[in-house]
């Protein structure tokens, strides 16, 4: 799986994270794990092109990470290259002034934008999974984030006729946010069975796509129209 360089200066760095990578040596259930140092991460093969991302922090499993991709997820992940530009990164990604787009290919067939509001929180009883809390789901581990989730449809996908190619803006930040809520309104990720999807077109692949970040200090948007499924769009 090989590293695109999206985009560089000498404050960050942009890579395009192939899907099924994680974004750092994590295992499953979320937690460090020193004996997965040396296996394929984005984290680690970033720092072999730029090493002083591997100065900004001295928290081994973050280093110069200032957002998290699922590992599922491909597309845009920013790292960055000394600590002023670290600090001002984590802060903004922290108080959700980034703006991100991603792209997606979900079951079913959305026809108008739809905009979720569904508080997020940890699954009752899966460590691996998240839950909107709707009046179906009311029982959830831990405190409820608030989260908004705006879809947009593109076109209805060739491969299948039951399929959209969506466009998502997020507010919020929350862990799996948009599988969470595409899951609730009954249009789970193509592939992503944790959230319920049906079908797939890939093992252990699911169809969503990081595709722009537009920082609130920098007017240029970065776009990434590297996809391998449906059609490239570009904004």
């Amino acid at each position: 799986m090989p590293i695109n360089i999206i985009y560089s200066d000498p404050g960050c760095v942009v890579i395009n994270k192939p899907s099924g990578m994680p974004s750092h040596p994590l295992f499953s259930g979320g937690h460090f794990n020193s004996s997965n140092y040396g296996k394929l991460n984005a984290l680690d093969e970033v720092c072999k092109l730029f090493p002083e991302i591997s100065t900004i922090s001295i928290d081994r499993a973050e280093k110069g990470l200032v957002h998290r991709l699922d590992t599922g997820t491909s597309g845009l992940l920013m790292f960055a290259r000394n600590v002023t530009s670290y600090k001002f990164l984590r802060n903004a990604f922290s108080k959700g002034t980034v703006k991100k787009t991603y792209v997606a290919l979900v079951e079913g067939i959305i026809s108008k934008p739809i905009t979720i509001h569904y508080p997020i929180a940890h699954h009752q009883k899966n460590q691996s999974k998240m839950i909107a809390i709707t009046e179906k789901n009311k029982y959830f581990r831990g405190k409820p984030r608030c989260a908004i989730t705006s879809i947009f449809p593109i076109y209805i996908s060739p491969i299948n006729n039951n399929w959209t190619f969506v466009r998502i803006a997020i507010h919020g930040g929350c862990r799996h946010q948009i599988r969470t809520h595409l899951s609730s309104i009954g249009h789970p990720i193509v592939g992503d069975v944790l959230y319920g999807a049906r079908h797939t077109l890939e093992i252990d692949k699911f169809y969503l796509h990081a595709e722009s970040i537009h920082l609130p200090c920098n007017e240029r948007k970065i776009i990434n129209s590297l996809i391998t499924w449906g059609k490239n769009e570009n904004t």
